[in-house]
């Protein structure tokens, strides 16, 4: 083993494995950090800057049924008009299910998606692309891994600082037992 072995480690005297999990947990937030840079330039140009959401949720696994209950939250800013950065984290409770050997496990995500939104006559709609990190367990054992989400939204406003905001969303999970869900929130939104 020497110093230019890409698999050396100072002040240890063995090989490491690789880590493919941490690999994707630092390209999401090398992600994140770019498109933070360009948070500043809307606030100038738009009524608020950032958004909290909080939401119930129906969903599950495409394989086990889509029934299930959860919540996500939400925090969004924006970047460009009618651009947007999402952060959501969310989990839904496969209750009473089997999902490969978990019984009744829950699936967690947290996901970091650009968005684009449209004004319409009373609302803004829009559309979110991104990448996330997903867990399926059930306490007792658990699968992880990257994927993808897609989803599509609306923002219907209450008054100047609150909207109901309603989203469907995908996942497609590099997790063995079931990749790919689905979930519909519906929650209540807070623009500052």
């Amino acid at each position: 083993m020497t110093a230019s072995d890409p698999q050396f480690h100072p002040g240890c005297a063995r090989r490491r494995a690789p880590r493919p999990a941490c690999r994707s947990v630092v390209l999401l937030l090398a992600g994140a950090l770019l498109l933070l840079a360009g948070a500043g330039a809307a606030s100038a140009q738009e009524r608020y800057s950032y958004t909290v959401t909080l939401s119930p949720s129906i969903g599950g696994s495409f394989s086990e049924g889509t029934d299930s209950g959860g919540v996500q939250a939400a925090f969004s800013w924006r970047t460009q008009p009618r651009t947007a950065v999402g952060i959501r984290l969310g989990s839904i409770g496969l209750g009473g299910d089997q999902v490969g050997s978990l019984v009744s496990p829950t699936f967690r995500y947290a996901t970091i998606s650009g968005e684009y939104r449209f004004q319409e006559l009373y609302y803004q709609s829009g559309v979110f692309f991104g990448l996330g990190l997903y867990q399926l367990g059930d306490g007792v054992d658990s699968e992880e891994g990257p994927g993808l989400t897609l989803g599509v939204s609306g923002d219907f406003p209450i008054n100047e600082r609150f909207s109901v905001v309603i989203e469907l969303s995908g996942h497609y999970a590099d997790i063995d037992a079931a990749s790919t869900y689905a979930a519909v929130h519906a929650g209540v939104a807070y623009q500052f």
